[in-house]
């Protein structure tokens, strides 16, 4: 396995020289120790470390908070702060921009290590599921069948392409919006509207009841065309419910 890269930025050269030969001690490779948050973006830029152990308060016009997020904006480089300043005013800036861990100084080498793995770990599975989050998505949106997800509320969250073609909603007008509104159905034979599966299941809790036969859906146009459907729930890591999905697709006439 390859050895994690570690850019060092410290303005207090015996400090910086300390980490740099704790670092080593411990099997990380430096790819550079530098004091100014200038250098930090520059050497980012030119080595792209997996960790920049950031030294909060720095000289010069851009101090550690801001070349961190910098560096997180131009490279998704992820950050651990060093700082003998824990005040809450810089605590709270230092926490917009989303660090994977804080070392207070003065530390010793096990504190170094652990937090160090800590971070390698999370941004490796952070990584690891926006990669499945970008794949998925590419799924639905090439997908025939028509999807549609809401939240706790019935709120649309997201329409793919095939969807927005029955319904006659474009997905940035359908967001946020009942999704009685936007997904009308009727009964086919009193064509009377009927609840929407989704919402059913919000009301229930549990998978919706289906008839078995074809709704009518009513696009926005006011056409309308029959469709079968199914619906989920979308549950969260503990099981709880977070929203639905319905799928659907014009049904065989």
């Amino acid at each position: 396995m390859a050895q994690a890269k570690i850019l060092i930025v410290d303005d207090e050269v015996v400090v910086a020289e300390d980490i740099r030969r704790q670092l080593r001690v411990l099997g990380y490779l430096v790819v550079g120790v530098v004091a100014s948050g200038e250098d930090a973006v520059r050497l980012a830029g030119e080595h792209r470390p997996d960790v920049v152990l950031m030294d909060i308060k720095l000289k010069g016009m851009m101090d550690g908070i801001d070349a961190a997020r910098t560096i997180q904006s131009q490279y998704g480089t992820p950050v651990i702060y060093l700082t003998a300043f824990s005040d809450e005013e810089t605590l709270d800036r230092a926490r917009e921009t989303l660090p994977l861990a804080y070392l207070i100084k003065p530390f010793v080498s096990s504190d170094l290590r652990a937090a160090l793995e800590l971070a390698l770990f999370r941004h490796r599975v952070s990584r690891i599921v926006e990669q499945r989050g970008r794949w998925l998505d590419a799924v639905v949106q090439s997908m025939e069948d028509a999807v549609v997800t809401v939240d706790l509320q019935g709120k649309v969250t997201m329409l793919n392409p095939a969807a927005e073609g029955l319904t006659g909603w474009l997905q940035p007008d359908a967001l946020g919006k009942a999704v009685q509104d936007v997904m009308v159905v009727l009964d086919p034979e009193s064509r009377r509207p009927v609840l929407n599966p989704g919402v059913q299941m919000l009301c229930k809790g549990t998978s919706a009841e289906l008839s078995g036969r074809p709704f009518l859906l009513v696009s926005r146009n006011g056409s309308e065309r029959p469709i079968s459907d199914s619906a989920a729930m979308i549950r969260d890591g503990r099981g709880d419910p977070s929203g639905v999905v319905l799928v659907f697709r014009p049904a065989a006439t």
